[in-house]
């Protein structure tokens, strides 16, 4: 998913230039604790499991890291690697990749962005070949893909925010950059899937009045439940695999007591 009002960066400056000024201001301990998590997939009833989801988030001092597989019954899976950097206390992608694969083993779709390069690119196999769109964006400072949008979502939720504001890269299928907004409601909910008074958060993309009636229900769709009662624990969420791909539901599984 995701560029409206962005930040320009200098097309000029070199990766090494970008990450001396980087470095100075990191500040990784306000980063959510290295964690864990062991999610089901459902499918789109949500009622038949169809493949897990490992989801492990880990620090080397300087960055986070985001390491996340789906693999599915019928042979298919996802990989992703993100990294984030922290600095002056806020959240900064430095990296996204997301494979899909086939039941065959092989690619079907490369997912790509580099914050230093400004690079977008998306990858779909086509014909037996595998055809890249690619972009460079004016990147903004508060933009996120994949498994970082949880991240961003998290740490806002975590620090009190009540209004969730960021952009999100989506391959639709080539790249592109929406505003993604969302409120927290006054009330929990329940959800059928996971027990508990929940707060669920519609992160739909705003494209402005009118376009959004047009276009919305073509774009990525993420709903995604927390446990406000756990530290906004992510428990789950419902979305598309990918764009134009099926929709399915996302569990955490519940650790043994």
């Amino acid at each position: 998913m995701r560029g409206i009002g962005t930040i320009k960066l200098a097309l000029a400056a070199s990766s090494t230039t970008l990450q001396i000024a980087l470095a100075p201001n990191l500040k990784p301990a306000s980063l959510p604790a290295s964690q864990v998590l062991e999610l089901k997939i459902l499918n789109a009833d949500g009622r038949q499991t169809v493949g897990s989801t490992h989801f492990r988030l880990s620090s080397d001092g300087s960055s986070e890291t985001i390491e996340l597989e789906s693999r599915y019954l019928d042979g298919q899976h996802d990989e992703e690697q993100d990294r984030v950097l922290s600095i002056d206390g806020k959240l900064r992608l430095l990296s996204y990749e997301h494979t899909f694969f086939g039941a065959d083993g092989k690619a079907i779709m490369v997912d790509k962005f580099d914050a230093i390069s400004r690079i977008a690119t998306c990858s779909r196999r086509e014909d037996g070949k595998m055809r890249l769109r690619s972009s460079q964006l004016d990147f903004s400072a508060d933009m996120f893909c994949g498994a970082t949008q949880l991240l961003i979502v998290t740490t806002n939720l975590r620090a009190g925010s009540r209004n969730i504001n960021f952009h999100a890269l989506a391959c639709i299928p080539g790249p592109r950059v929406f505003h993604v907004v969302a409120s927290v409601p006054e009330h929990t909910e329940r959800w059928s899937n996971y027990p508990g008074d929940l707060i669920r958060l519609d992160l739909r993309p705003d494209l402005g009045a009118g376009i959004n009636l047009i276009i919305s229900p073509f774009l990525p769709k993420i709903d995604a439940w927390f446990d406000p009662h756990d530290n906004w624990r992510y428990v789950g969420g419902e979305f598309n695999r990918y764009f134009g791909g099926p929709h399915v539901y996302q569990v955490l599984v519940q650790p043994h007591r």
